[in-house]
């Protein structure tokens, strides 16, 4: 065996044990979120459904609804409608609770708290392991984990001999359990090898966004984008302290007609602007990545990013979402996300079972007795027999 293969075989077996019950917990958390919008409309249709009608109450009317039931709150993100059948969804704090309102008719659908529910337990599990920040940059070295894993794996698919290429591709479905686990292994590992390089990469690249954000700047000798967020001068005793959120919503889309908004973030300090958040075709994220940011008081533009023009190394960066949670192909890609983002336990599961049975081949019987003549006699096996004991053993690799 040679030194790569050596050295791919020790990283690829104890990185493979030590994370496999991690791979398992997030690869299945994150096939059931792929379909999250979808599952959260299914649990709570009440909240996530709305009829809809001719146009749209103005959106400080939507703001004034949420007022009245929280007056003492400051609204802190609005989730903007993108289908006529979706609501607005008025976040009020990262640990506050979320105001769904009928953009329509700027009335009160309910309200829920921002870590309830199932699908927020699957969506903290698979980003943070139910473990904070700690949890999440597990996830975060999980994913790079798993890279070096993909990569050694094909360094030990890859066979000795060209002629072994087809049997290394092939899962011999008729030759016992254990061949069947090992083929699995070795020729679903080769097969789903691309995707879990993407999504592996993609995930961490989120966890570690600021480093992977700054690396992408720095390699391609640009400035981070977007830049920060612009400031105000504070408003003034003489400036009225209402802010027209429809107005700034009005300027965002007429600095860019082509976009479509999805987010308004509400200045939490005095010298803060109203940013919203448009999506600008032909963008595949889909929150999009262009942003307006407008005064407070007047609602004059401060600055437009559009995503278009930003560098490209940031357009890169900005598929790495959509490429890791499938939104990118329509619902077919969707369906596939869900089979595939399974891979990374089948792995763990079937790599597990090799090397326990290659273990329980090789370890001795610490039960049997100590070997004496009255009960030891000579059995000779046929060179060409296969032991009893293991009718099919795992094959060699090619």
């Amino acid at each position: 065996m040679s030194v790569l293969r050596r050295i791919s075989s020790w990283v690829h077996l104890y990185g493979g044990l030590a994370l496999g019950g991690l791979l398992v917990a997030i690869s299945v958390s994150g096939s059931a979120l792929v379909f999250e919008d979808a599952l959260e409309a299914w649990l709570h249709p009440s909240l996530h459904h709305v009829t809809p009608s001719d146009t749209r109450a103005p959106l400080d009317e939507v703001f004034g609804a949420v007022e009245e039931v929280h007056p003492d709150a400051t609204p802190w993100i609005v989730d903007l409608p993108t289908a006529p059948t979706e609501p607005a969804v008025v976040r009020l704090g990262p640990e506050a609770p979320s105001v769904y309102v009928d953009p329509y008719r700027a009335t009160i659908l309910g309200e829920r708290p921002s870590d309830e529910g199932v699908v927020n337990t699957v969506v903290d599990l698979h980003v943070q392991l139910l473990a904070g920040r700690t949890g999440s940059l597990v996830v975060g070295a999980s994913g790079l984990l798993l890279v070096l894993l993909t990569v050694t794996g094909l360094v030990l698919w890859w066979p000795r001999r060209l002629t072994a290429l087809g049997e290394a591709l092939r899962v011999m479905w008729r030759q016992g359990a254990v061949r069947f686990n090992y083929d699995l292994h070795r020729a679903g590992g080769f097969y789903t090898a691309l995707f879990l390089l993407l999504t592996a990469l993609t995930g961490s690249a989120f966890i570690f966004y600021p480093t992977t954000q700054q690396i992408f700047a720095t390699a391609t000798a640009t400035a981070p984008w977007p830049p920060p967020a612009p400031t105000t001068p504070e408003r003034g005793s003489d400036e009225s302290e209402a802010v027209s959120y429809q107005a700034a919503m009005r300027a965002a889309t007429e600095a860019l007609p082509e976009g479509e908004p999805t987010f308004l973030y509400v200045p939490q300090e005095p010298d803060a602007p109203v940013t919203i958040r448009l999506r600008t075709p032909p963008e595949w994220h889909p929150n999009g990545s262009s942003f307006v940011y407008t005064r407070p008081s007047n609602a004059s533009v401060l600055r437009v990013d559009d995503a278009r023009t930003a560098p490209w190394s940031a357009r890169v960066l900005q598929t790495f979402y959509p490429l890791h949670i499938g939104a990118v192909g329509g619902l077919f890609v969707k369906w596939l996300y869900v089979i595939l983002g399974l891979a990374p336990a089948v792995l763990s599961v079937t790599g597990t079972m090799i090397w326990y049975q290659r273990w329980r081949t090789v370890a001795p019987d610490e039960a049997a007795p100590n070997a004496t003549e009255e009960n030891t006699r000579p059995v000779v096996l046929p060179a060409d027999r296969p032991s009893q004991d293991d009718p099919s053993p795992i094959p060699q690799r090619p």
